[in-house]
């Protein structure tokens, strides 16, 4: 697949079934680039690089949800063309969703599964403060907080003014959007950390107003980024669903 949008790290055209992987925001596809080796023998793993990263780094990143899902959509023959997954942590689950809804009112192919991982119903309103428009050290002082971007990172700073667009850009999208309830014929299996903070038990279960089937909630230690710190548990209960679905 010739397109900067999807990478695919071990290509199998043999594949029974796509997982096709949405990143956190300010994340890339290198999140999940170690779960090619990994993943069930039938599946293929397709990730996602939107602007503003890895090989897309001159593009301007997304400020808006509707950019990334009109993306999607201009490749909705590739997306849709095998059974296929969305699984998305963070801001990747609320993109996964808004794509899914876009292909229920375009009657095209939908996936068999949906995994939320780590991310509000994204119909459900954010109690966090604002900070994507904070000025520079205070942002930076916000990501320190959160977490996700390695501390290294953080403190060149040659880099995170390379980042920093991209970083603003992917949290306004995550800070600004809020979903209109709509329920989805797929399943969805939901993955959140015991200790975070950032999602009230209401925001958890709200997954459930999003689907016709009964959610499937699977809890891992650790906070927000527990896909990176409980990375092989995470990658056995995907497996799960999905041998569940070849």
């Amino acid at each position: 697949m010739n397109n900067k949008l999807f990478v695919i790290p071990k290509p199998n055209p043999n594949a029974k079934l796509r997982l096709f992987c949405f990143p956190y925001a300010g994340g890339s596809p290198a999140i999940y680039m170690p779960w090619s080796s990994e993943l069930h023998p039938e599946v293929e793993l397709v990730l996602l690089q939107f602007p503003g990263r890895g090989a897309r780094m001159g593009e301007p990143a997304y400020v808006e949800m509707q950019h990334k899902v009109d993306e999607l959509l201009a490749h909705q023959a590739f997306l849709t063309e095998k059974p296929y997954v969305l699984m998305g942590h963070s801001l990747g689950s609320r993109v996964i969703f808004e794509v899914t809804k876009h292909l229920v009112e375009n009657n095209a192919p939908l996936p068999r599964h949906l995994i939320a991982s780590g991310s509000r119903a994204p119909h459900t309103a954010s109690v966090k403060e604002r900070i994507y428009d904070l000025p520079h050290d205070a942002f930076v002082e916000e990501l320190y907080k959160l977490n996700g971007t390695p501390k290294e990172l953080l403190e060149h700073k040659e880099l995170m003014e390379l980042l920093l667009p991209l970083l603003r850009a992917d949290f306004q999208i995550a800070e600004c959007y809020r979903a209109q309830a709509t329920t989805l014929p797929c399943p969805i299996t939901v993955f959140h950390g015991h200790d975070d903070i950032e999602i009230s038990a209401e925001q958890l279960h709200g997954w459930q107003d999003l689907t016709e089937h009964k959610i499937d909630i699977h809890y891992f230690n650790g906070g927000h980024f527990f896909i990176n710190q409980c990375r092989d548990e995470v990658l056995k209960t995907v497996n799960q669903v999905l041998s569940r679905i070849v």
